[in-house]
């Protein structure tokens, strides 16, 4: 058969060591989503319900609907959203970061009637700071995951980066396990901060189906090519690299769908309200597989190409990648030579299409390659399934991150 069931077991037999009782506090809201969201949702998917606490931050705060069932969750009141979307949202989002030790006695507050055994966090926003303060206060092992480069991303005051980048390096040496999403991420954290990491990649959910061959139709003659971008549009960049993809494809006389939190009215400012372009909304993983399966000829991972955008995408990771590589389609990556995607893709050849420079001769030519022969489409969508099973099975994730709560984790240098 093409399609088999995920197991839906604990992928870590922990013996007569029990998972800690463990304290989410953070800013990355714990929902099924996307990003950082969804990699945070898959990980604590299947925790004991009971030995679980999520404290999230209100920036944004997560939906009810998305979130972990049978789970408590508590919302730590931290600003004013609006704020941070205004001209003074460096001033803003600067005094956020310098005030982080007022929330430690919120967080014992709000942790009434549950002992946490260890801390976990995600190092964007405001509330890792808090996260490790509580740890140490409390004595108790701190986890980090690192999704983002945040020295480098945050939205402060120049004054602040430095200070931030210190921060964030005794941060990073106080933790027990740092589980950083990229090999890329790991190594230049070791050179900056001094201490190892573990590599995390991005998981799927824990009932994506799997499937052993890429779908039967992507092996005949194509009336137009469909590619499918998913996720969210942060930044000019990505802007620019979704309307030289979608107008290329309607010269073609193909179209692109948009799959995400994207609305019309949004997808009007940033030029996306094209004829061929399509905007199918947010949905869960396993439906947005089974579109991928039946609709989709090619998967479109852009990374930008602006400068400032350089120190994050070198190292972080596109979480898409990893539903990406489930569905047995062709993968487009549009990236510079020094993006995370980019690399990999060269670390495992024969697994995308690259386009490396920011030129739409060559988007275009990768396009019509891909267009014009379906053997090419069938012997890369292969190739994604076979790297997708290695980098992002559900259960390698929930190995790597409960080893790290068990204790088996990497020394600081």
């Amino acid at each position: 058969m093409a399609l088999e069931l995920q197991q839906k077991g604990t992928a870590f037999d922990s013996g007569e060591t029990p998972l800690p009782r463990l304290l989410y506090v953070g800013d990355v809201p714990v929902e099924s989503s996307y990003h950082g969201s969804a990699l945070l949702y898959r990980l604590l998917q299947n925790y004991p319900r009971e030995r679980l606490l999520v404290v999230e931050g209100n920036l944004p705060v997560s939906f009810i609907d998305r979130r972990l069932p049978g789970v408590r969750y508590a919302t730590l009141q931290i600003g004013c959203g609006q704020l941070l979307h205004t001209r003074i949202a460096h001033w803003y989002s600067s005094w956020l970061t310098l005030t982080d030790h007022r929330r430690t006695k919120r967080v014992d507050r709000l942790c009434q009637g549950f002992q946490p055994g260890a801390v976990l966090s995600v190092t964007h926003g405001y509330l890792w700071t808090t996260a490790a303060r509580f740890a140490s206060k409390h004595g108790l092992p701190l986890h980090l995951i690192c999704h983002d480069d945040w020295p480098r991303f945050a939205n402060v005051l120049t004054v602040m980066k430095q200070r931030i980048d210190s921060t964030f390096g005794t941060v990073y040496r106080q933790a027990t396990s740092r589980l950083c999403v990229s090999p890329f991420m790991r190594d230049a954290y070791h050179e900056r901060y001094k201490a190892d990491g573990a590599v995390l990649y991005p998981s799927r959910a824990i009932d994506c189906p799997i499937y052993q061959q890429p779908p039967h139709r992507l092996g005949k003659p194509s009336n137009g090519l469909t590619v499918a971008f998913a996720g969210t549009i942060n930044g000019s960049g990505y802007v620019r690299a979704l309307r030289s993809a979608a107008s290329i494809l309607e010269m073609l006389g193909g179209r692109l769908l948009i799959f995400g939190p994207l609305t019309t009215e949004n997808a009007h400012r940033a030029g996306l309200d094209l004829p061929n372009v399509e905007l199918r909304g947010l949905m869960t993983s396993d439906e947005l597989m089974r579109r991928f399966r039946d609709e989709v000829d090619v998967l479109f991972v852009p990374m930008s190409f602006d400068a400032a955008d350089r120190p994050n995408i070198a190292i972080n990771f596109p979480s898409k990648l990893a539903d990406y590589t489930a569905a047995g389609l062709p993968l487009l990556i549009y990236g510079p030579e020094y993006s995370s995607a980019v690399r990999w893709a060269r670390e495992n050849a024969g697994v995308s299409e690259i386009v490396d420079a920011e030129n739409r001769d060559l988007l275009r030519g990768a396009i019509q390659r891909l267009a014009a022969n379906p053997e090419h489409r069938l012997a890369l969508g292969t190739r994604a399934l076979e790297a997708g099973r290695r980098y992002f099975k559900y259960e390698t994730a929930q190995n790597v991150f409960h080893q790290a709560l068990l204790g088996h984790s990497s020394p600081a240098s």
